[in-house]
């Protein structure tokens, strides 16, 4: 008989210990976000959200600006090279029939083949940007381009000492320009003199 009353003492005892043992209990149960709160939480994340969004999209297109005018560079230099190498000239053409553009050739690389994409090996998709050039003379195309150039192609040719040649590019600078599909970033590739000297450039100073 005693062990009853003693539980009943010590259940007292916790009682009186935590008063607001009762209120406690029930709110443990009650965890959770009020509709409104909800509610709150989707505005701001919209409203960060419609912030943001155009910001990272220019940056986005900043970068894939950039990555097609360095490959355009490195294709350029790597023309440049290949003449000298080989002690023979070689063209480049640009091709802007294709989306994202293409860079052929000739005659073959004898490392890389004789075409290459621009697009950051699939990174940069169609639609989003676009090429073009100063400088080219599609009336005097190189004679060693068979069949001729169309309309969509623009080329520039290094001697074999690797600098312009300038019977069949009679026109300095030679620019490639490099921009998003709706005008926004640009950035550019520049061959400047007749030993085949280059640099990039970007914003107003492609126009």
């Amino acid at each position: 008989m005693k062990t009853p009353i003693l539980l009943k003492v010590l259940q007292i005892s916790a009682t009186k210990a935590n008063p607001n043992y009762k209120n406690t209990a029930s709110r443990k149960g009650d965890g959770g976000f009020t509709l409104l709160e909800v509610l709150v939480i989707a505005l701001i994340i919209g409203i960060f959200s419609s912030i943001a969004a155009p910001s990272w999209e220019a940056f986005i297109n900043r970068q894939r600006v950039r990555t097609v005018n360095d490959r355009v560079l490195q294709s350029l230099r790597l023309a440049q090279s290949e003449a000298k190498r080989t002690k023979r000239d070689v063209t480049i053409i640009f091709d802007t029939s294709f989306d994202p553009p293409k860079v052929t050739f000739n005659p073959a690389l004898a490392t890389g083949g004789s075409e290459q994409k621009l697009d950051a090996g699939g990174e940069v998709k169609s639609g989003t940007i676009k090429l073009e050039f100063i400088g080219q003379d599609q009336q005097n195309p190189p004679p060693s381009i068979v069949p001729p150039l169309t309309s969509t192609q623009k080329s520039l040719t290094f001697k074999f000492n690797g600098a312009f040649d300038p019977d069949n590019r009679p026109t300095l600078p030679f620019q490639v320009t490099v921009s998003t599909a709706n005008g926004g970033a640009k950035q550019c590739a520049i061959v400047e003199t007749i030993i085949g000297g280059m640099r990039t450039a970007e914003g107003a100073q492609c126009n």
